[in-house]
C-alpha cells in the first residue's frame, strides 16, 4: 500500500520492484555474501500521510465551514502566511463568493449565512462590515490573523495547516533523501526542492497539498535511483501495482509530475536540453524521458533483418542469418547483448517508422544491407542494442545512414544516433524529399512546432537539417515518412 498508519513503514527492495532474471541472479550472489540485514539492495520506504480533519456536520454550519475555508485559502497565498504580520487584511467580499450565490438568493439561506459568520466572528475567527447601502447586509468579512485564530479556522474548515502539510513534505522528502546514494542526481535535485520548500514555506512546482500524490512522486523517484544502474525496463502499469498496488496510479495521477521532474533533473543535473527551451513537452519527448530510464508503456521489440550474429552476455550467440523477411528481439534479450558480428554486410540503415520499415525489407532491402527499425524512443536497452551495432559498423567501415521523419522528432533520432555513429548520414530527409513529396506533406503548426524548429536551427548539432528547417519554417510543412505511398 502507499500509506501505512501507526507501524513501521513497510519496505520494498529494488530486487523486488525489477524482478527481472538479471537482478535476481545477481541478489542471489549478494545473499552468499552478505548477511540478509546487511543486505545492499537499497530500501524503499513507504511515506505515511496523516489525512484531512473530519468536520463534525453537527458542530459547524455549512457556511461556517465555507467561509472559513475561503478565507484560509485567501491566508495560505498572503504575506500574513509567510512573515506571521501583514498591514493588508485578508478578506473576502460575499458579492464574489460565486459558490455560493445562488444559495443566497433564498432568504432562509441567506439567514443560515448571517448565522454562521456570526458564529465565527462570536469564536474571535473573523470581522466583517456591513454594506453602506444596506445595514443588515454583510458586505466584507476578513480573518484574524493570530495564530489562534487560524488555528480555530482550520478546525472549522476541516484542514490541516498548511505548514503542517509542510513540514509533513519536507519530512518525505528526507525520508527520501535519506535512502538514496550520495551522488544520486534524484537526491540533487530533492535537496534543491527542500531548500525552495523552506525558504518560502511552500510547495514548489513539482509537489502539491495532496500528499498522497507526494508521497508517490518520491516512492517513484526512489525506485529510478535504486533502478540508475542496470535501468532495467518496467512497464508502467507492472511497475505501477508493485509499487502502488494500483495498475493504473502512476499513468493516472503521477505521471505527468514524474516526466516534469525527470525533465528538470535533465536539464539542470545531467546536461542536456533536448534541443529545446522553456516550452511545453511534447507527448513524445515525455515518453522518451520515461524510456530513458527504462519505463515503457509496452514490452519493446527490436526489429532488424540481414546477415548478423549475436552475443549475449552468458556466452550464448544467436545468428539471424537466415532470417530473410526480418527478426526480433526483446529488451530482457537487448540487455544482455555484448557484441554482434556481421557477415557480408556493406551497409547499414536505421529507419524511424515502422510502416517504412516493414516496406523496405520486404521490397527494398539489398542482400548485403543490415535494416534495424529505430522506433522513436531510446530507452536503456536499446542503446545497448545501437551501441553494439554502431561499434561493430565502425570497426567495418561500414556506411550508415538513417531515415526518419522530417519533423523535430526525426531530426533528434538522428542527433541520438549520430552519438553511436559519428558518421551516420540522413537520407531523404532533405528540401528535395519535401518538394518532391509536396502533396503529403502536414501543415506545421504556428506556435509550439515552430518554435520547436527554431530552437533546434540554434543548436550546431542539428546543422545538416538546417535547409530543410528553413524550408519547413518558410512553407508551414512537415513530412511523415509512412505518409508517403510505396511505390508500385
Amino acid at each position: 500500500m502507499l500509506f501505512k498508519s501507526g507501524e513501521t513503514p513497510v519496505v520494498l527492495t529494488a530486487k523486488e520492484i525489477r524482478n527481472n532474471a538479471s537482478s535476481a541472479r545477481r541478489a542471489g550472489q549478494e545473499k552468499k555474501e552478505v548477511p540478509e540485514e546487511k543486505t545492499e539492495e537499497k530500501l524503499i520506504p513507504v511515506l505515511e500521510a496523516i489525512p484531512e480533519e473530519e468536520v463534525d456536520d453537527t458542530v459547524y454550519g455549512k457556511y461556517e465551514r465555507y467561509v472559513a475555508s475561503e478565507l484560509l485559502l485567501r491566508y495560505e497565498r498572503s504575506k500574513a502566511y509567510r512573515d506571521g504580520t501583514s498591514s493588508r487584511k485578508v478578506a473576502i467580499r460575499v458579492d464574489q463568493l460565486n459558490d455560493i450565490e445562488d444559495d443566497l438568493d433564498d432568504p432562509a439561506e441567506k439567514n443560515a449565512f448571517r448565522e454562521d459568520v456570526g458564529k465565527l466572528k462570536d469564536a474571535g475567527i473573523v470581522d466583517y462590515s456591513y454594506d453602506s447601502d444596506d445595514a443588515n447586509e454583510i458586505d466584507r468579512i476578513w480573518l484574524i490573523i493570530d495564530e489562534q485564530s487560524i488555528k480555530m479556522a482550520y478546525r472549522r474548515a476541516g484542514r490541516r495547516p498548511k505548514k503542517d502539510k509542510i513540514k509533513d513534505l519536507l519530512r518525505f522528502i528526507d525520508t527520501a533523501c535519506a535512502a538514496m546514494l550520495p551522488d544520486s542526481r534524484y537526491l540533487k535535485f530533492l535537496k534543491d526542492q527542500k531548500e525552495q520548500i523552506e525558504e518560502k514555506m511552500d510547495y514548489t512546482r513539482y509537489f502539491s497539498e495532496d500528499m498522497k500524490q507526494n508521497a508517490g512522486l518520491l516512492r517513484f523517484l526512489l525506485f529510478l535511483d535504486s533502478n540508475e544502474e542496470e535501468k532495467s525496463e518496467q512497464m508502467e502499469r507492472v511497475l505501477s501495482a508493485r509499487l502502488f498496488n494500483d495498475s493504473r496510479y502512476f499513468e493516472n495521477e503521477i505521471r505527468s509530475q514524474a516526466i516534469a521532474i525527470l525533465y528538470q533533473i535533465k536539464k539542470d543535473y545531467e546536461g542536456g536540453l533536448m534541443g529545446r527551451k522553456n516550452m511545453a513537452l511534447t507527448t513524445d519527448e515525455g515518453e522518451q524521458l520515461l524510456a530513458e530510464k527504462g519505463i515503457v508503456r509496452f514490452p519493446e521489440i527490436f526489429e532488424f533483418c540481414g546477415n548478423i550474429t549475436v552475443m549475449f552476455e552468458d556466452n550464448k550467440s544467436a545468428d539471424f542469418s537466415a532470417l530473410t523477411y526480418g527478426a526480433c528481439i526483446n529488451a530482457s534479450m537487448a540487455e544482455r547483448v555484448v557484441s554482434v558480428t556481421f557477415r557480408g554486410v556493406k551497409s547499414l540503415i536505421f529507419i524511424e517508422s515502422k510502416a517504412v520499415y516493414e516496406a523496405y525489407i520486404l521490397g527494398k532491402r539489398k542482400t548485403k544491407e543490415l535494416v534495424i527499425y529505430h522506433g522513436d524512443f531510446v530507452s536503456p536497452a536499446k542503446r545497448n542494442w545501437f551501441a553494439c551495432i554502431a561499434k561493430e559498423a565502425v570497426r567495418n567501415e561500414l556506411p550508415v545512414s538513417f531515415r526518419g521523419n522530417i519533423d523535430a522528432g526525426g531530426f533528434r533520432a538522428f542527433v541520438m544516433l549520430k552519438k553511436f555513429c559519428p558518421d551516420i548520414e540522413p537520407i531523404e530527409m532533405g528540401v528535395k524529399t519535401l518538394q518532391m513529396y509536396s502533396q503529403y506533406t502536414s501543415e506545421l503548426e504556428e506556435g509550439r512546432e515552430t518554435e520547436r524548429l527554431k530552437v533546434l536551427m540554434e543548436d550546431d548539432t542539428y546543422i545538416p537539417f538546417r535547409a530543410v528547417m528553413l524550408y519547413m519554417l518558410e512553407k508551414k510543412v512537415y513530412l511523415e515518412q509512412d505518409n508517403i505511398p510505396p511505390a508500385e
